[in-house]
């Protein structure tokens, strides 16, 4: 797989809970760390996910926010 997105985290699909239009799927990247998706059911069948699989979170940002306390 390639893709030009430079943000690629890998990682293990902990949980996926299916709806009729969107699917959540809940990626654990180590650490305690988790990386939560929203993508289309059928995205999501059309790759065979499953817990337990894994997967890579691809993040493709034109903007990323600092914050302090």
């Amino acid at each position: 797989m390639k893709v030009s997105a430079r943000n690629q985290i890998p990682g293990t699909i902990k949980m996926i809970r299916k709806g009729p239009v969107t699917t959540e799927v809940t990626i654990s990247v180590g650490d305690g760390i988790e990386i939560v998706s929203s993508i289309t059911t059928y995205s999501a069948e059309q790759m065979n996910l499953k817990e337990g699989s894994k997967v890579y979170a691809i993040m493709k940002a034109t903007g990323v926010m600092v914050g302090t306390d």
